[in-house]
C-alpha cells in the first residue's frame, strides 16, 4: 500500500510551518493505520510539484503497491490537479457519501492492472474514518483475514451526542464497562456534530466510535447506539 499527501500548504512534521502552511499529519496517521490493518505501508509522504511530476510519483507507486491512498484529492488546494492526473491514468469517480464526517471522497482503477486508488479529503479526521469505515475492510480482505469488519457491541451512552440529519454519523468515543453489571457504557467525545471534526484530540483518546444513524440527529444519556471498536487484539 502506498501512501501520500498533497497540498501545496503542507510541510513535513520536522519543519515549523509558516503562515499558510500545514503539517502533513495525515500520510503519517494513514500509514499507522494501514500498519495496524495488517498491510506492507510505504509512505510517499508529500507528493507535490507540477503536474508531469506528480504523474510520475503515481506511476511509480502503481509499480510497487497493490493499493494507494491519497489525502488532500478531494477538496484540497491541489485536488483539482490530481483528480485530472488520475482521470488520465485510469477510472475515477469522486462523490458524497451519506456520512459525517468523510462525506466527500473519491474511489478509482488505475492502469491495466486496475489498482485501487482511494481519494481523502485533507481533514485528518475524516481522512481517518474513511479508512477505517472503507479502506481498512479491503486491506484485510487482500490479505484473506475471515474477520474485515471490526467487532461492534450496544452500549449504553452517557453524554448527549449530535448527528447531522440524512447522514451516518461516526462518533469518536470512550468505550468502557459498567464494573457491577459488565454492560458497555459509551462516551461520546465529539465529532459528528459536537466537537469540530477535524480536531485529532478525540481520536487521539476513542477506543471506538458511535455508529450514528441517518435518521437519528440526537443521542440522549441513556440510549442504546450501535458501538465499534477501533482498538482490540486479533481484530
Amino acid at each position: 500500500m502506498s501512501i501520500m499527501s498533497i497540498g501545496h500548504e503542507l510541510v513535513d512534521i520536522d519543519r515549523e510551518p509558516s503562515l499558510g502552511q500545514v503539517l502533513d499529519v495525515n500520510s503519517y496517521s494513514l500509514a499507522a493505520a494501514g500498519r495496524a490493518a495488517g498491510a506492507d505501508v510505504h509512505r510517499v509522504g508529500i507528493a507535490a510539484g507540477e503536474p508531469r511530476r506528480l504523474k510520475e510519483i503515481i506511476e511509480a507507486q502503481m509499480l510497487r503497491s497493490e493499493l494507494i491512498v491519497i489525502s488532500g484529492a478531494v477538496g484540497g488546494s491541489g485536488s483539482t490537479t490530481i483528480r485530472e492526473i488520475l482521470a488520465d491514468l485510469g477510472e475515477l469517480d469522486t462523490t458524497r457519501v451519506a456520512m459525517h464526517p468523510g462525506s466527500v471522497q473519491g474511489f478509482g482503477l488505475l492502469g491495466d492492472k486496475k489498482i485501487p486508488v482511494f481519494l481523502l479529503p485533507s481533514n485528518p479526521v475524516s481522512a481517518l474514518v474513511i479508512f477505517e469505515i472503507f479502506i481498512r475492510p479491503v486491506v484485510r480482505i487482500c490479505l484473506g483475514k475471515r474477520t474485515f469488519q471490526r467487532r461492534a457491541v450496544r452500549a449504553r451512552a452517557l453524554n448527549h451526542v449530535g448527528s447531522k440529519a440524512g447522514r451516518r454519523g461516526y462518533v469518536r468515543a470512550r468505550l468502557m464497562r459498567d464494573a457491577h453489571t459488565q454492560d458497555y457504557l459509551v462516551e461520546g467525545l465529539g465529532g459528528a456534530n459536537g466537537a469540530p471534526a477535524h480536531l485529532l484530540a478525540g481520536l487521539s483518546d476513542a477506543n471506538a466510535m458511535i455508529r450514528i444513524p441517518e435518521e437519528v440527529t440526537d443521542v440522549r444519556p441513556g440510549d442504546i447506539v450501535e458501538v465499534i471498536f477501533l482498538s482490540q487484539t486479533g481484530n
